[in-house]
């Protein structure tokens, strides 16, 4: 089946080469789920912090896909400035 796939900050060394930043590449997938979907990448599932499916966030790698399915990753977020409380 093919899925389109837009991958975000560490995680675009994933893509395809030509991808555009934010741009869609699509993935002719062998699997049904949003894991094999993570493996045929080569991402490793605590790379994967956020998935969106067809813009719906989802926390299972089980879920099953369909054809013409975007899937949107996200890495883990983390930095951000400090601020002291008074």
């Amino acid at each position: 089946m093919r899925v389109g796939v837009k991958l975000y900050a560490t995680l675009r060394q994933y893509a395809p080469e030509d991808t555009e930043i934010g741009g869609v590449f699509h993935v002719d997938l062998e699997g049904e789920t949003l894991g094999d979907l993570l493996s045929e990448l080569g991402i490793a599932e605590e790379k994967a912090r956020i998935i969106m499916l067809n813009g719906v966030r989802v926390s299972s790698l089980n879920r099953n896909l369909e054809e013409g399915d975007m899937v949107v990753i996200f890495p883990p977020v983390g930095g951000g400035m400090q601020h002291e409380s008074r």
